[in-house]
């Protein structure tokens, strides 16, 4: 069972990444090992992801294999999109966004994953923003680009300095979040989804 997915991304205000440098510092900096059999940019776990986290509390405990198979229960790290529109993605534990101003929840938010560039009015304060710059908490992001990590409980680790420069290498703010399956807001699935009703985490 996946407790959950660490997940990075572009802001949504930069050019994203070309896909074949960021691919290549993924590998030489050991965050993605050996490419999984039929399943574009996915991976598993390289040998240096637990150097590239910073795991809080516990020692580490994930699930690392190394050949060219894997199952819901082993580490794996995917690249999800480009996509041609920017997407929310969130998951299980997202909760409403707040307001920057009043911390006003939205609870409808649910209702706006696919018009995630619209601008919101707060109905407590007045202030006005696109749904993506809402306060999420760090429990659900917006972009065109996503990095997955799997089995990382939210909260459990953050990303090093050293992981965060080698994602801005090229200039673009990169910004990360956790999910818990089913995440929300993408049209394909992370391993073998329901397109419809979400997306089954791995």
């Amino acid at each position: 069972m996946n407790p959950g997915y660490l997940i990075f991304h572009p802001t949504l205000d930069m050019p994203l990444p070309a896909l074949p440098a960021l691919l290549a510092r993924l590998a030489q900096t050991g965050l993605t090992g050996v490419p999984l059999k039929d399943a574009p940019n996915h991976f598993l776990a390289g040998e240096h992801l637990l150097q590239r986290l910073t795991f809080l509390g516990c020692s580490p405990n994930l699930p690392l294999v190394s050949d060219d198979t894997a199952d819901d229960a082993v580490c794996t790290v995917q690249l999800l999109g480009p996509y041609p529109t920017p997407r929310l993605i969130g998951g299980s534990n997202s909760r409403p966004p707040r307001c920057h101003h009043c911390r006003h929840p939205y609870d409808n938010w649910r209702d706006h994953l696919s018009d995630i560039e619209q601008e919101v009015c707060c109905p407590r304060c007045g202030h006005r923003c696109a749904w993506h710059e809402l306060n999420w908490r760090q429990m659900a992001g917006a972009g065109r680009l996503f990095i997955t990590i799997s089995q990382v409980f939210p909260g459990e680790a953050v990303p090093t300095a050293g992981l965060m420069e080698t994602l801005q290498q090229t200039g673009e703010p990169w910004d990360y979040f956790y999910a818990q399956p089913p995440l929300r807001g993408i049209e394909e699935a992370v391993t073998d989804g329901d397109k419809e009703g979400g997306v089954s985490g791995q």
